[in-house]
């Protein structure tokens, strides 16, 4: 884990595993690290980047969709911007 993770990266992974295991193809990454983060996710669907304490930046693909989301709000936020592009299926 880098120095520079603001946020409990395995208790979030598992949080996003909760509500989006049932998603099959889809690749979300969780990374902790704004600076290289994003570079190491360039190959996920979707990716969850702390960004400051608290704040979490949400990509789909190489592309920041949202900037310094509440790390409280980012799982929602995180499920909705995969709705928005069309991944989401409701759990069986």
């Amino acid at each position: 884990s880098c120095g520079r993770t603001f946020f409990d990266l395995e208790s979030t992974t598992e949080q996003i595993k909760v509500h989006t295991s049932h998603l099959k193809g889809v690749k979300i990454a969780v990374m902790g690290c704004i600076v290289n983060g994003p570079g190491e996710m360039a190959d996920a669907d979707f990716g969850y980047v702390g960004s400051a304490p608290g704040k979490i930046n949400l990509f789909h693909g190489k592309t920041c969709k949202e900037r310094n989301v509440p790390a409280e709000q980012a799982v929602e936020r995180l499920i909705d911007l995969i709705k928005e592009n069309g991944k989401w299926v409701d759990p069986a």
